[in-house]
């Protein structure tokens, strides 16, 4: 997998600052970590941030090779949490990283994994978590959440016209669930509606990670991280 748009992140982000410190908030594989790592001076450093286990455990194998390198198991919304000494200060003054890059959504690995539910066609149970240690999966939530507050989600982040119908057959027959699910959610599209199949699991997954709230806490932390003239790259 070739990660997206590394020469303008290398040019903008980290050649600037090359004795500085940057940030990883989206590990995945580490592909963008390590074309910024090998962007700094010996005297850069990076740190990386996920969610997945997976992609730690990754990440930690760069680390033992690469001392400019650490890989933090937790959400970019606590990367300030996370490296206080780096954060800004009460009496001002800014924080102290040069750079900051987001790559938002699925990494190419989990939407490759069956296991993790991502890939419409994939035999795989119904997951949608980036961290699996924690919160209900997609059939969890199916089997147990009201059938108004399915419809909620699926309208509010998938945009699908036939939210109600889909929470209603979701909850009219809950022991069919595990086949409906996967049935309905990677169905071939009505006519006119191409994205069908992939608007409702789009909105499962979003809700199910908070996405936009840990969005919106992110790009707080990174803000309270920055350095004066520090740049923040966000890839969607």
């Amino acid at each position: 997998h070739t990660p997206a748009m590394l020469p303008e992140i290398v040019a903008r982000l980290v050649q600037p600052s090359p004795d500085g410190v940057v940030v990883d908030a989206t590990y995945g594989r580490g592909g963008h970590t390590r074309g910024m790592i090998a962007a700094l001076s010996a005297r850069g450093v990076c740190h990386a941030f996920d969610m997945d286990a997976e992609a730690v455990t990754d990440g930690k194998a760069l680390a033992a090779e690469e001392r400019r390198f650490t890989i933090h198991h937790a959400p970019f919304s606590r990367m300030a949490a996370t490296l206080p000494h780096l954060a800004e200060t009460p009496s001002g003054g800014g924080g102290g990283v040069a750079a900051i890059l987001f790559d938002l959504g699925i990494s190419s690995p989990q939407f490759d994994e069956a296991h993790r539910g991502f890939r419409p066609e994939a035999d795989g149970p119904l997951d949608l978590r980036f961290d699996q240690s924690r919160g209900q999966t997609a059939h969890e939530f199916l089997s147990t959440a009201p059938r108004a507050e399915i419809t909620r989600v699926l309208r509010s982040f998938g945009e699908t016209a036939v939210s109600e119908t889909l929470a209603r057959s979701f909850r009219d027959a809950p022991e069919t669930l595990p086949r409906r699910s996967r049935c309905v959610l990677a169905a071939p599209p009505p006519p006119r509606q191409p994205h069908f199949a992939a608007a409702p699991r789009q909105a499962l997954r979003v809700h199910l990670n908070d996405e936009f709230g840990e969005c919106s806490r992110g790009l707080e932390a990174a803000r309270s991280l920055l350095s004066p003239g520090g740049r923040i790259g966000v890839i969607t």
